[in-house]
């Protein structure tokens, strides 16, 4: 057989070493391109954990602060979202309970009051805040600070409501901070003690600026004085009102559900356990007589009450109590002890319930029955619409 000229063999493999660089070449530039069409379109994307957000009361809109200080506006209704500020306070996104203003704190500690459509409407100096509320006319104004502080701000005039007293280094959460629609009523929780209702009376706080009030406290916003202690809850503690300003409902991250009405806030009831009934205490310890189970109804293995945060989402009727780190929450009725269902809130992306540094991560718009949320691992949010008739709650995006 007549031998290949050596130069006949090497041109196929030099020609597949060309093709070779050619696919190469190619695929880089098709890379290249696919990453400038990704950044171009994810360029107002977070890329950070959310810390907190707040829905508007129509459920439209929503803003969120990232642990990297990016301000994020996320228009629900389009499903798009744009980057507004990268110098945002962590704790500071807020949504008043009627309009498209919203608040929020840059990192010079100056409040703004902003539309979504971009316009600053007013802007003042304040302290780092580590949570706050408003009305929608901004008459009244609520802060809370790392020391637990409590300043409330009314017209151009701000007032210490609370004097420093319990910490977020300290307990590991922010002091939570609920108001009514009417600004009527101001709902503060932040770490129970089961010392609050025999210790601490009202009259002796008064002398050194209720510094001692870091559980569930119902303070009035006309007088600027606490209202009533609502004591039964122990360590990390969430608490808020109902719009109409009539209920009150907490949660512990002992597993301490409660609620009372505003009418009557020294007469405390207590929600079920999701998987021992309500605790009666008529009977000697350990006798079984001393749970009501009646009501229960099946709750699944995954589901706890030890709660991160509790959430008005139907008007002043229905609330949901998240669970720390457990991807259900409890469906309750005001006025009653009792679950009435459990919603699977998904895993993937899992929300935003495990940490309690966080759980200003968690927030409803009631009229619009729009839950929102951070998630756990992600940068993005979580979107939920609740059906208050056949009592269903819906993952309608996942927003990223």
């Amino acid at each position: 057989m007549e031998a290949v000229p050596s130069h006949v063999r090497v041109w196929p493999l030099l020609m597949m070493q060309r093709r070779r660089l050619l696919v190469w070449a190619l695929s880089g530039i098709s890379a290249a391109l696919v990453l400038l069409v990704w950044l171009y379109a994810y360029a107002d994307s977070p890329r950070a954990p959310v810390m907190s957000v707040s829905v508007s009361g129509d459920g439209l809109f929503a803003i969120s602060v990232h642990r990297d200080t990016s301000l994020v506006l996320w228009d629900l209704a389009s499903k798009d979202n744009s980057r507004i500020a990268d110098d945002a306070n962590l704790y500071s996104a807020h949504f008043p309970a009627d309009g498209h203003v919203f608040l929020w704190q840059d990192m010079e500690n100056v409040v703004r009051r902003q539309h979504v459509d971009g316009s600053v409407l007013e802007t003042f100096a304040h302290v780092p805040t580590y949570g706050h509320v408003s009305t929608a006319d901004d008459s009244v104004y609520v802060s809370s600070d790392e020391r637990y502080a409590i300043r409330v701000r009314l017209g151009q005039e701000t007032h210490l409501l609370k004097r420093e007293g319990g910490s977020f280094p300290g307990f590991g959460k922010v002091l939570n901070l609920a108001m009514d629609r009417e600004g009527r009523y101001l709902v503060t929780g932040g770490f129970g003690s089961p010392h609050d209702r025999d210790h601490w009376p009202l009259d002796e706080q008064a002398e050194i600026g209720y510094e001692d009030l870091v559980g569930t406290v119902l303070w009035s916003l006309e007088t600027l004085e606490p209202i009533a202690k609502l004591s039964g809850n122990t360590a990390k503690t969430h608490a808020t009102i109902s719009p109409d300003g009539q209920w009150v409902v907490s949660g512990d991250e002992n597993g301490i559900g409660l609620y009372w009405n505003t009418d009557r806030p020294e007469e405390r009831f207590r929600m079920a356990s999701y998987f021992h009934g309500l605790f009666l205490g008529t009977h000697e310890p350990g006798d079984p007589r001393n749970r009501d189970r009646s009501g229960l109804i099946p709750a699944p293995d995954d589901a706890t009450d030890t709660t991160i945060a509790v959430k008005f989402i139907h008007n002043s009727r229905y609330y949901l109590r998240f669970g720390y780190d457990s991807h259900y929450a409890a469906l309750f009725e005001v006025d009653n002890p009792w679950p009435l269902k459990y919603f699977d809130l998904g895993k993937r992306p899992f929300p935003a319930v495990s940490q309690y540094s966080r759980n200003l991560a968690i927030d409803t718009a009631p009229e619009a029955g729009i839950l929102v949320m951070g998630q756990r691992d992600g940068s993005g949010i979580l979107v939920y619409r609740f059906d208050p008739e056949a009592l269903t709650l819906e993952r309608v995006w996942v927003g990223r």
